[in-house]
């Protein structure tokens, strides 16, 4: 397929420049072309064949675009065209104070809405989000695709969907169950799981769920009837799920003052009309999410899926498609002194100036060449001009390289940092840098707390694959709530390793047609289970009595065990206690 880009895109890829500022803390920058310095256009920095080269597209002439994840394509000329210019930017020299922002913490954490108590354990957190509701959604669209792909395919008797029975909630709940444990378990391919070989089995899985019947389920998961058709929806087959687990995140946590705004990428190869390139992220091509976090708890509280010219934003011509972003993510926060941090795309007088008049505080990296910019001299290393105008500081320092900020809630102080030159002398750096950098890595550390326990594995369906994504998040946000509500200093790993012990209780029913003894802890207050004696009358101490909560632990032996939890107990009443009682 021929590359064919609109002027008005064009013109957006022609206007990026890759910066990478996940590293300004150790010193090393990524700063603006020396033509920005000089006052060059951005079409004259298109020639530079390393930034040529970055949005060079590739897989078959598929749209694969630069900038910070390819921009949406939308009327960017027109935006330009029509911004207020009847805002006069004087930047001036003079001391800088700014405008003092009144937040109110007190609603701020866990919302009303959450039914979450002091009693509540990890899966109740999940829950919030991953609720009864939803899941029953989820059964209503699998059970009725799974009908009409019988209907409309000639099954034989060796396909694995012949012999389909409808789904429940329980059973989906053990479903995702089972890909949550797959994290912790990862294997090259989905049968290993299920193996037999004694150097890949593990039993767990086959107790809880069949092979055939994970990849039935698996093959049919469906979030929409099909029979209804949305025109010009690129998000159709994953829509209701992924506005609901939206509204989950926006209405469970009220975040506080500190917010960012920054780009997320789900990995994916395959085609896809609004499949992205970012070159800084880990994974670079996938789908694109614009996501806002709060910076105090790292919760993930909006995100936006980029799906090209349609994307969902309101389009603002006077903050152009960066700032139309940053303005949809925030409007339930307008007017409630919040302070927004975003990178350099995002960044603009006019969006920080648009902001303060939303009563809402913004600090930023920037390019230099961005409309209202003012013109800066040189700067020597180590050293910093500040200027402003409208309540809003545009500061241009230097150490390894040149860095642009603006901000309207920070003085131009200069402070110690944590980082050393070569002297062992302490680097100083403008007070808004510090605090850029401290706020701005949230979405980065989510990304990489998801990549710990994500269920993600390969899918021919990218909607399957972007479900399996957001049921991540919501595990990640699960977790950012209890750390809220528990004061909890629980890894994530743990708290993930937690829920798949309890919704394997909660759910699990049985499986009595499975073949083979099976020793699994978590499985001991279901199942039937029978005594055996110790062979060669052997006597070991009986589990309940050294580990019991009730009463007092003693060192009782005894010799006999539960055959199938291979756990020593006492017939009378230490062997009723372990499968009755989930705190003996």
């Amino acid at each position: 397929m021929a590359r064919q880009n609109s002027p008005d895109f064009q013109q957006l890829l022609d206007g990026y420049i890759t910066e990478d500022l996940s590293d300004l803390e150790t010193d090393e920058y990524t700063t603006e072309d020396e033509s920005s310095e000089r006052g060059e256009s951005s079409d004259e920095q298109a020639d530079d064949p390393c930034i040529a080269q970055q949005r060079k597209r590739t897989r078959g002439g598929e749209a694969v675009m630069g900038g910070p994840g390819g921009a949406a394509p939308t009327r960017v000329r027109g935006a330009a065209a029509g911004r207020n210019s009847s805002v006069k930017w004087d930047w001036s020299s003079t001391p800088f104070i700014p405008k003092q922002l009144s937040f109110d913490s007190s609603s701020s954490g866990i919302s009303d809405a959450c039914s979450v108590t002091d009693s509540s354990n990890e899966l109740d957190f999940l829950r919030e989000f991953f609720s009864d509701e939803l899941l029953d959604m989820i059964v209503i669209e699998t059970n009725r695709y799974a009908q009409q792909y019988l209907r409309g395919n000639a099954m034989t008797p060796r396909c694995r969907l012949a012999n389909w029975t409808d789904t429940t909630r329980d059973e989906m709940y053990l479903f995702f169950c089972i890909m949550l444990l797959m994290s912790h378990n990862k294997k090259n391919r989905i049968n290993d799981y299920w193996s037999k070989d004694e150097v890949y089995e593990q039993k767990i899985f086959g107790k809880l769920m069949s092979r055939d019947r994970f990849l039935q389920l698996l093959r049919v998961l469906h979030f929409t009837d099909n029979t209804i058709r949305v025109e010009n929806d690129k998000l159709q087959k994953i829509r209701p799920v992924m506005e609901k687990l939206r509204n989950s995140f926006k209405t469970m946590f009220k975040p506080f003052q500190d917010l960012c705004v920054d780009e997320s990428l789900m990995k994916w190869r395959g085609r896809l009309s609004f499949r992205q390139f970012l070159p800084l992220k880990r994974h670079r091509f996938g789908v694109k999410m614009f996501v806002l976090c709060d910076c105090d708890s790292g919760y993930i509280s909006d995100f936006i899926v980029y799906t090209g010219k349609d994307t969902a934003i309101v389009e603002d011509l006077q903050l152009g498609v960066s700032g139309s972003v940053v303005k949809t993510l925030l409007t339930p926060h307008l007017q409630k002194a919040h302070i927004v941090y975003v990178d350099n795309w995002y960044t603009s007088p006019n969006l920080l100036h648009y902001l303060l008049n939303e009563n809402t505080g913004a600090c930023g990296t920037v390019r230099a060449n961005r409309k209202n910019m003012p013109k800066l001299p040189v700067v020597k290393r180590g050293d910093q001009i500040v200027q402003h105008s409208n309540n809003i500081m545009c500061i241009k320092w230097c150490d390894k390289r040149v860095v642009h900020m603006l901000s309207s809630v920070h003085k131009g102080d200069m402070c110690d940092s944590n980082s050393r030159d070569r002297q062992r002398q302490v680097v100083r750096k403008p007070l808004a840098v510090l605090e850029y950098n401290k706020k701005m890595r949230l979405v980065d550390k989510s990304d990489m707390l998801l990549s710990s326990v994500e269920c993600l594995r390969k899918s021919i369906k990218w909607y399957v694959k972007f479900f399996f994504h957001m049921l991540d998040m919501s595990v990640l946000n699960s977790y950012y709530l209890f750390q809220v509500k528990t004061g909890s200093t629980k890894p994530l790993l743990d708290f993930s390793k937690t829920v798949v012990h309890q919704m394997i209780e909660k759910y699990y029913h049985g499986r009595h047609h499975t073949n083979g003894q099976i020793g699994v802890h978590i499985l001991r207050l279901v199942e039937r289970h029978f005594v055996e004696p110790l062979p060669d009358k052997t006597r070991r101490r009986c589990h309940v009595c050294s580990h019991t909560t009730s009463g007092p632990r003693k060192t009782q032996r005894t010799t006999y065990k539960c055959r199938q939890c291979d756990v020593p107990l006492c017939v009378y009443p230490c062997f009723e206690a372990y499968h009755t009682q989930k705190n003996y």
